[in-house]
């Protein structure tokens, strides 16, 4: 799994770095729930709520390395 694992990120790192349409496509997917516009209390809230989720997400990803490991 590990090895799919590091196969897919090197597929998008090369994409996003050639500057395929495809890959502008993939990070605006995955930045649409992110409001740029700070000005609200709802705007900052629903921020919050998905950077929290990356951090929860990168915390599982941490501890499935290390035991991988």
């Amino acid at each position: 799994k590990l090895k799919d694992l590091e196969e897919g990120i090197l597929a998008l790192m090369q994409e996003v770095e050639d500057g395929t349409p495809r890959a502008g496509q993939i990070l605006k997917q995955t930045y649409d729930k992110f409001d740029t516009n700070m000005r609200s209390d709802d705007a900052l809230l629903k921020n919050y709520g998905l950077l929290s989720c990356f951090r929860k997400d990168l915390h599982k990803t941490e501890t499935y390395l290390r035991v991988m490991k």
